[in-house]
């Protein structure tokens, strides 16, 4: 039995070779692939020649009912399979789904989603679903024989009523005359899948097979239907679908789980949008619901709660300036419960609404550097030059987690989310991060926000990733709406500001600067300086120093705020070959400055990850050693050696994230495996130094041409003194 698989594509390019790929490896051989293009390029599918796959067009711009209708009208096969190119299935789906198929019947599978790639879910996805709390199996009751309830009860909300994920028999289609209807935009597999089910002689749930519905982590430049921002014409589209569902069951099923969920769509959906919807758009609204609503049986009140009662009573009398008025009094009484029952979210209310209508102090400047755990990074040197060539002209406020940061200066610090870091963050003017501000941070007109960021890119960046594993699946749009309040980002080079423009999206201010924080590397009295951060951290002065800076691995991450680290080099054979004329300084992550333990290691290795400033450790370290982490690119204005310990290079090129630069061509040192190698290196490390280089200073080039020293003069007259 022959199946046709129909493909809507709309230039999904990032998602459509996993799509592919989950066809090709099928168990089951016999179908046919349909892919019904939207106006754009036909995709690539050279690398799977054991697919049959034809091409259809559709017209520019044309809906998935449309594209759907033009595959049901090419479909050969008896059986009918729709996939959207975002999703993929499980290698035996459609082995299980043939075996369990009845004539003139559909097949059901259980959707699972996830916002992962077909990689990373294979991989290690399942894991980081189950933490995560993404997987998501479907809430079949076994005793449910209602193949409408099962419709609705598969979904989660009336949009996501589905068409994917089900085996038809094209003998209903071709017998019974029946397209999806192509006014609807968001909610056409609805109408189409209740004449089916209506036609269909028998429905079979096969458990185990699993259609993989992929969330879009990036609603910004590839949203799904439901993260599209077109509210009005949901809520017409969902009130005219109900109606026909409606007409179509009659009488003849059980309705209140559908009546419930209208119901819910009612209170979650349209109450919200007649709120703030005009008077006439209101008028519309209440006769199309007073007509869907005329349909809805009594027995559902049982299930529903006063408010929701009253809004449907409301609703089939037409009265939408009730359900508008209703629905603004429970939005203030919720709003009111949650800010008086959270500490939090009364700061966060107090600040939006009381602190931020506060005239703004015209020369107050807030500082925050990794989220204020420490004082470094550009913000500090940005702070020390303002304070030093402008004494007294800035009022400078510092954010810290509670631990009191060593200023010089004397500027004020606060702690981060206390009523006075709410107050500042309100008044002040000026804003200099090397990170994202959050979320519900407010942008004044007439204030001035300087993003310097952290680092040149070697990893992916936000809207340069495929998959966000380690942060909130809406990371995306949470860092577009973020990026949007910038008005000016420091780049360190040509390299960092092209990719920080699509990386970020960021069409704003660019600072072709350098980074502040590396000012100090070209400082006239360095070899004075290295003597104190020796002292100061205990070194003996007479002691070469290996920087040893590894990043934070994406898998590393195990849950919110958690984060493990095990440590590849072996100390004991670097303490044994190398003791003698080294020490090893370990600077890791943030997240992971406290999965160190080198108490056994006194007087060779020492954990500085906890120390303020890296650039002040780039200064007293002979040689670094790195893998993946950005520090390389600064490190190499000191023009020392640096080797690379990529023992899991792979992995995490191909699975965690993607470089932006071709590693094995550019690294300015040797790319090393396994500690033996790095003893190795550091035993030979002038041959080494001579080996790489013209590579050296091709990197150089590249990368550290715009620093000078004086990047935080130039930062400061661009930012502070407009010049």
């Amino acid at each position: 039995m022959r199946i046709s698989v129909i493909i809507a594509y709309h230039g999904e390019t990032n998602y459509i070779m996993d799509c592919l790929a989950s066809l090709a490896e099928q168990s089951y051989r016999d179908f046919e692939v349909i892919v019904v293009c939207d106006g754009c390029e036909e995709p690539d599918v050279s690398p799977f020649p054991e697919l049959t796959i034809r091409f259809e067009r559709a017209e520019a711009a044309g809906s998935v009912a449309r594209m759907r209708n033009l595959g049901l009208e090419r479909a050969e096969g008896e059986y009918l399979f729709f996939l959207d190119a975002d999703d993929y299935i499980d290698t035996e789906m459609f082995e299980q789904m043939i075996s369990a198929a009845v004539p003139d019947g559909v097949v059901y599978a259980s959707i699972r989603h996830t916002w992962y790639s077909r990689k990373v879910h294979y991989d290690n996805g399942e894991e980081l679903n189950r933490k995560n709390g993404m997987a998501k199996k479907d809430r079949f009751r076994g005793d449910c024989q209602n193949p409408y309830e099962f419709l609705v009860m598969r979904a989660n909300g009336l949009q996501n009523v589905t068409i994917l994920g089900m085996l038809i028999a094209r003998s209903i289609v071709e017998q019974n005359k029946l397209r999806f209807d192509e006014e609807f935009r968001y909610f056409s597999d609805a109408p189409f899948l209740l004449q089916i089910l209506a036609a269909a002689k028998d429905t079979v749930f096969c458990e185990e097979s699993y259609y993989i519905k992929r969330k879009h982590n990036d609603p910004v430049n590839l949203p799904a239907l439901v993260q599209v921002k077109d509210e009005e014409n949901k809520i017409f589209e969902g009130m005219r679908m109900y109606s026909q569902y409606k007409h179509v069951v009659q009488k003849d099923a059980d309705e209140v789980y559908f009546d419930y969920k209208f119901a819910r769509f009612l209170v979650t959906r349209i109450s919200l949008f007649l709120m703030k919807a005009k008077p006439g758009k209101r008028e519309e609204i209440g006769e199309c619901l007073k007509e869907a609503l005329g349909k809805m049986g009594s027995g559902v009140d049982d299930r529903l709660d006063r408010y929701a009662r009253q809004l449907v009573q409301y609703g089939k009398r037409g009265r939408v300036d009730k359900i508008a008025k209703k629905a603004r009094g429970n939005a203030r009484k919720q709003k009111m419960q949650t800010v008086f029952h959270s500490r939090s979210m009364m700061k966060r209310y107090i600040y939006r609404k009381i602190l931020c209508k506060m005239k703004m102090i015209p020369d107050m400047v807030v500082f925050e550097s990794f989220f204020g755990k420490n004082y470094s990074d550009s913000p500090k040197y940005i702070y020390e030059y303002l304070n030093e060539t402008y004494p007294g002209t800035y009022k400078c406020v510092w954010v810290n987690t509670g631990k009191k940061l060593e200023l010089p200066y004397g500027g004020k610090q606060v702690r981060r989310f206390s009523f006075r870091y709410f107050y500042y963050m309100a008044r002040s003017r000026y804003f200099v991060f090397n990170g994202r501000q959050p979320r519900y941070f407010v942008k004044r007109k007439g204030s001035v926000f300087l993003e310097t960021w952290h680092g040149t890119p070697l990893k992916k960046l936000v809207f340069d990733m495929d998959d966000v594993t380690s942060a909130t699946p809406l990371y995306k749009e949470e860092v577009y709406k973020q990026t949007r309040a910038w008005d000016y980002l420091v780049a360190p080079n040509q390299f960092s500001e092209e990719i920080f423009r699509h990386a970020f999206m960021y069409d704003g201010n660019m600072l072709e600067t350098g980074y502040p924080r590396n000012d100090i590397l070209y400082r006239s009295d360095r070899e004075q300086l290295t003597g104190e951060i020796k002292d100061e951290l205990h070194i003996p002065r007479d002691k070469k120093v290996i920087l040893y800076a590894p990043t934070w691995r994406d898998d590393e991450y195990y849950g919110h705020a958690k984060y493990k680290f095990t440590l590849m080099l072996d100390l004991d054979r670097m303490r044994e070959e190398l003791g003698e004329e080294y020490v090893v300084i370990l600077r890791t992550h943030y997240f992971i400055a406290d999965a160190l333990d080198l108490s056994e290691y006194g007087g060779f290795a020492y954990n500085v990850s906890k120390y303020d400033d890296i650039a002040r450790l780039y200064l007293i370290s002979d040689v670094l050693i790195t893998d993946y982490s950005s520090v390389f690119f600064d490190f190499a204005n000191l023009r020392r050696p640096m080797l690379f310990f990529t023992y899991d290079l792979e992995k995490y090129r191909g699975v965690l994230r993607g470089f932006y630069m071709d590693v094995e061509e550019e690294l300015p040192g040797p790319m090393l495996f396994d500690t033996e190698q790095v003893i190795d290196a550091i035993h030979h490390i002038e041959d080494i130094q001579k080996e790489y280089a013209h590579k050296y200073n091709k990197f150089c080039d590249k990368y550290c041409a715009w620093e000078d020293g004086h990047a935080s003069e130039k930062v400061v007259n661009a930012v502070f003194r407009g010049e």
